[in-house]
């Protein structure tokens, strides 16, 4: 098909009724995710070639949003939309560290010469227009522009990661680590470099797009107690979370895929941030014994989980989920982010149970 063709059908899909409904669904809401690692075994495509054929790049983008329309009753909505994205590890780039893909979509990071020496002398300040992937960005972007002829809106990814995860990825763990004790004051000085660096590519990002909104999410990974402890939290992070919170106005959501209940109460300092992830290595009765009933959790089951669970354990541990939430406001993702049958069909059959369940269970009918 034409690209014209392709957005044809997502205009057309976008426009049917059963995705009305789905903006209308009441609370709690259930979804379900992919990330690329899991499209591209789906569709069996080079996430090389996702990155460089922009033609290839859009059709791709659609028949994602398609194909989880199709497939997927969830509470999922989706837009006339499109990113000029070249993978979620973009930042690392801005900062001195190469990153390129298997052609399964594995990112493999270089080293940067910070984890053999810890001399900021070694870290430069990143340019907007030429450092890192922006330049490839930008072209994916143009040409994606080119081919939407203006029926599609067409975004650059936006700096989310935080400056724990990139800190730890600049020194390696074990070095980081010994750094918080031997050389407090460079752990400080690094992380203020980093979230400037996030400050100044995101004045530079507001004015090239135009976009006025600067309220943004933290991505940082290594929120993951005892891989890093409370203490170290609260001296060496949160002081630059709370400074990015004044420069972005809100912050209303923080992403790791590690245990935070330990800091949760710290996180309450961050008045903006209203949604709570409970990721699966977060315990649900300890978020709920430590936050105020008026923050939103975004509750995610774990992958194997989704993927390997019979129906009456679905129902058990959504039931749980509902039991102890009740009174509260919260959402339900039932992530399936990678393959873990021979045959993906069977993952794909195994999350739309999933999604029936939740139905039953978290919005059954009177």
């Amino acid at each position: 098909m034409t690209t014209d063709q392709w957005i044809d059908r997502l205009e057309t899909r976008l426009a049917a009724p059963d995705h009305k409904e789905r903006g209308r669904a009441p609370e709690p809401r259930f979804h379900t995710y992919l990330e690329n690692l899991g499209w591209i075994q789906l569709f069996n495509y080079s996430i090389n070639r996702f990155h460089t054929d922009p033609a290839f790049n859009l059709e791709t983008q659609i028949r994602q949003k398609i194909f989880h329309l199709d497939h997927f009753n969830d509470d999922s909505t989706f837009g006339m939309d499109v990113s000029a994205s070249l993978g979620m590890y973009f930042e690392y780039t801005l900062v001195g560290i190469d990153v390129q893909h298997q052609d399964d979509g594995v990112p493999n990071m270089a080293h940067h010469p910070l984890q053999q020496t810890p001399d900021l002398r070694l870290l430069k300040r990143h340019d907007y227009r030429i450092s890192g992937v922006m330049p490839a960005m930008f072209r994916l972007r143009d040409a994606l522009q080119a081919l939407a002829k203006g029926r599609l809106s067409v975004s650059l990814p936006r700096w989310d990661r935080g400056p724990l995860d990139l800190a730890i990825q600049l020194r390696g763990y074990d070095n980081f680590v010994g750094d918080t004790m031997d050389r407090p004051e460079f752990v400080h000085a690094l992380m203020r470099f980093l979230i400037e660096e996030r400050i100044r590519w995101w004045d530079a990002y507001l004015a090239d797009t135009g976009a006025t909104d600067k309220a943004a999410m933290i991505a940082d990974d290594w929120i993951n107690i005892p891989f890093i402890s409370p203490a170290m939290f609260e001296e060496f992070v949160l002081p630059y979370y709370l400074e990015l919170e004044r420069y972005h106005g809100r912050t209303p959501y923080i992403h790791s895929c590690g245990d935070k209940v330990p800091v949760q109460k710290m996180l309450l300092r961050i008045k903006t941030l209203d949604t709570y992830e409970v990721n699966h290595w977060t315990s649900l009765e300890g978020t709920l014994a430590n936050l105020p009933a008026d923050k939103f959790l975004s509750i995610s089951i774990l992958n194997s989980e989704v993927l390997l669970s019979d129906e009456a354990k679905m129902r058990r541990e959504l039931e749980r989920i509902a039991t102890a939430c009740r009174g509260r406001r919260y959402s339900v993702c039932a992530q399936a982010i990678e393959k873990l049958h021979t045959d993906m069909n069977e993952d794909i059959s195994q999350v739309q149970r999933w999604l029936r369940v939740a139905r039953e269970v978290l919005r059954p009918t009177k």
